[in-house]
């Protein structure tokens, strides 16, 4: 039987999520809470959508036909405090010739005693926490300087994907008409709609 996983949400296709075309996928819950963090809502651990990995990796592989994806990326919330789907998923991707980046924010050292072998099946790890006051303004994805880019394979090897300077973020728009924000940038984003909606407030006289 397939193990669930619990996630906040994925997009099926994007280009600025790590090398390539790829599906990002983004996990429910984080048990390290670091100060700034990005993704507030992804944080609480909650069950918000909950399903069995078989389940959702049909949509990958649906992606894969689809949009020609070389891979996916993982965020959260925190991928490895559910080391069971995680590795069940990065299982299915690697016998599916699907490159696997995952964002952690524990230390590679750590997870590579507790998660060796999930470890195995990743082709890049970026880790460690993000600290607000060491803020990486030269690393494209990357929030702060502690955390390293660890490639465990080959494959990108030679690719500077995560040394460029650039700020993105891509929009997405669902079935439901509800959009998804994401990249680097998508806080930039957020930041500017919140100071719309509270000079909207101040005109409508809510504050």
């Amino acid at each position: 039987m397939s193990n669930l996983i619990n996630f906040n949400r994925f997009v099926s296709f994007t280009t600025i999520e790590g090398p390539g075309n790829r599906f990002a996928l983004w996990m429910q819950g984080c048990i390290i809470n670091c100060k700034g963090c990005s993704n507030q809502e992804m944080i609480p651990l909650i069950n918000r959508n909950v399903m069995e990995v078989s389940e959702l990796f049909k949509a990958i592989k649906d992606a894969q036909e689809r949009f020609q994806i070389e891979g996916i990326t993982i965020l959260g919330g925190e991928p490895f405090i559910q080391p069971r789907a995680l590795l069940e998923l990065v299982t299915l991707c690697q016998a599916n010739n699907l490159t696997v980046i995952v964002f952690s924010g524990f230390l590679y050292e750590l997870l590579q005693e507790k998660h060796p072998e999930i470890l195995t099946k990743i082709d890049i790890l970026i880790d460690g926490p993000f600290i607000i006051e060491k803020l990486d303004k030269k690393r494209r994805l990357i929030g702060s300087t502690n955390q390293r880019v660890i490639k465990l394979s080959d494959t990108y090897q030679n690719n500077d994907y995560f040394e460029q300077n650039i700020i993105e973020a891509e929009f997405t728009v669902t079935k439901n008409n509800s959009m998804i924000i994401n990249g680097d940038g998508a806080h930039l984003v957020n930041n500017e709609k919140t100071i719309l909606t509270k000079e909207e407030d101040k005109e409508d006289g809510n504050i």
